[in-house]
């Protein structure tokens, strides 16, 4: 069993090393860092965002953040190693290629990731377990200055009635509010930060519908591009030059930023496409979950995201 997982995890970074020799190194004008849902393939449903927000700009590209979905791998680890990996992603980008402007989005656990980022984030979450603490982006310097706009859609630390909240979830608590003292810290970047929750959604809303949480992307890719390009538009960052330094990541071509989309039918969720810094290192792991009742999901919320994950397949 050792041998296959070492096997698997080997495969993994010889390929993710073969995508940063493939694909476009150079400085966007724009470049976004995607935080994929809970048992997704790289970039997972977030694809159809990145292409209505890169659709129309002449310099655009994504970059996912590493880390690892799996049940076996434990809630506060997962969170806390995407947290640890965004931060030095996008401070290793911002060293590379300081004129970018960047956004953030993250989707359900990748959401819960993303407020880590910007806000820092700790906490007891899944059966008691602890997630280390991080401190989240400076907001008076960069790359905390850098952020144009970020994105959460379907979070587990969902806290009702705040200023960035958006849709009819707006006034509901997720598995996991912040704390005042989170909010309080994650409220520096709300000018340019949009949550979203619909009601019915089991992860940010306390709702018992599963198709509410799928749907996201679906239906608000627009509404959330248009948002995020209305952010662009009042930012006063210079575009990079052709002269500009090269980023070490792996990303999307400017003229494709469509990366292999989530095969819906597939009963497993493997990784497809990685995207990191030089400096970041990761490990992803292939899951495969089966369905259950949402019922009996609630009992563990890993399994509630495992059930989640695994129905939308």
């Amino acid at each position: 069993m050792f041998l296959l997982q070492a096997n698997l995890v080997l495969s993994l970074a010889l390929a993710a090393a073969a995508a940063l020799s493939e694909r476009n190194s150079t400085c966007q004008a724009v470049h976004v860092f995607l935080a994929r849902g809970y048992g997704e393939e790289y970039p997972g449903r977030q694809s159809v965002l990145i292409d209505a927000i890169c659709s129309g700009l002449s310099s655009c590209d994504y970059e996912d953040i590493l880390w690892t979905t799996s049940m076996e791998y434990g809630f506060c680890d997962a969170v806390a190693e995407g947290a640890a990996n965004g931060l030095q992603q996008i401070t290793a980008y911002n060293l590379q290629c300081p004129d970018s402007v960047l956004v953030l989005s993250g989707y359900s656990q990748g959401a819960h990731v993303v407020g880590d980022i910007l806000g820092g984030g700790n906490g007891t979450f899944f059966e008691g377990c602890v997630q280390k603490s991080n401190a989240g982006l400076d907001p008076s310097v960069a790359p905390g200055t850098k952020i144009a706009a970020a994105l959460a859609f379907g979070d587990d630390r969902h806290t009702a009635n705040q200023t960035y909240n958006v849709e009819s979830g707006s006034g509901n608590q997720g598995l996991f509010p912040r704390s005042a003292a989170e909010l309080e810290t994650l409220s520096n970047y709300s000018d340019v930060f949009r949550s979203y929750c619909v009601l019915g959604d089991p992860i940010c809303a306390g709702g018992d519908i599963n198709e509410v949480h799928w749907s996201y992307f679906d239906i608000y890719s627009d509404d959330a591009a248009a948002w995020v390009k209305q952010m662009l538009s009042q930012n006063t960052t210079t575009t990079p030059s052709s002269s500009a330094s090269q980023a070490s990541t792996t990303s999307s071509s400017t003229k494709q930023t469509t990366s292999t989309l989530l095969n819906l039918e597939s009963p497993t969720a493997s990784v497809s496409s990685t995207a990191a810094s030089s400096t970041a290192t990761a490990t992803s792991a292939t899951t495969s979950v089966s369905g259950a009742s949402l019922t009996t999901c609630r009992i563990s919320f890993m399994l509630l995201l495992s059930v989640v994950a695994a129905l939308a397949f």
